[in-house]
């Protein structure tokens, strides 16, 4: 019986190890996909999403994960994200994706926005000193 080994990490420490997964499904760039044992070799950027764990018992486990990366080499894969939440059931988490992760993001893009404004006034102001 072939298995997986799976590590996710997060920047600050690892979040979740396990040896016997067979079967992983995660959201990437193009939609949802699909990893077995036996797959090629595979690299995908993740979006916010719920990930699927299954085990050869047929159990389950659910993770909300933020943007990342997901590394299938040979029987390993490493999936590297910015958060990651583990939840009992996958609607659960597909709220938690709804609120929490892609409120960070409308953040994030208010933030960048509000920078790029003061990078544009700071210029303006080099500009007029110059002509002074």
């Amino acid at each position: 019986m072939n298995s997986i080994s799976l590590g996710i990490y997060l920047p600050t420490r690892i979040y979740w190890q396990a040896d016997t997964v067979s079967k992983i499904i995660a959201e990437g760039l193009e939609g949802y996909f699909t990893l077995l044992p036996r797959h090629v070799d595979y690299i995908a950027v993740l979006v916010p999403g719920v990930l699927t764990v299954e085990d050869h018992g047929g159990g389950a486990r659910y993770f909300a994960v933020d943007h990342g990366s997901l590394v299938k080499q040979g029987g390993r894969v490493n999936i590297s994200t910015r958060n990651c939440i583990q939840g009992k059931d996958f609607s659960s988490l597909v709220t938690i994706v709804a609120t929490e992760f892609h409120q960070i993001d409308d953040l994030e893009k208010k933030a960048r926005t509000a920078l790029a404004g003061l990078e544009h006034s700071m210029l303006r102001r080099f500009a007029e000193l110059k002509k002074s």
